[in-house]
């Protein structure tokens, strides 16, 4: 079985981090989820916005 393509590639990545640190944006995250879509968020990381804690979860 042919293994699938990836998401993005790592010179994306590094494309965007550079733009993020040239634009003065010191605050933010990539996330890539299972289904392949991506999204880039800036500014503060609100926990609350993340969703529950999984070590609650467990307990």
């Amino acid at each position: 079985m042919a293994a699938r393509p990836a998401p993005f590639k790592q010179v994306e990545l590094t494309r965007i981090a550079k733009a993020m640190q040239a634009a003065g944006i010191k605050s933010w995250r990539f996330i890539v989820r299972p289904d392949g879509t991506t999204e880039l968020v800036t500014g503060d990381m609100d926990t609350a916005k993340l969703g529950p804690d999984p070590d609650e979860l467990f307990r």
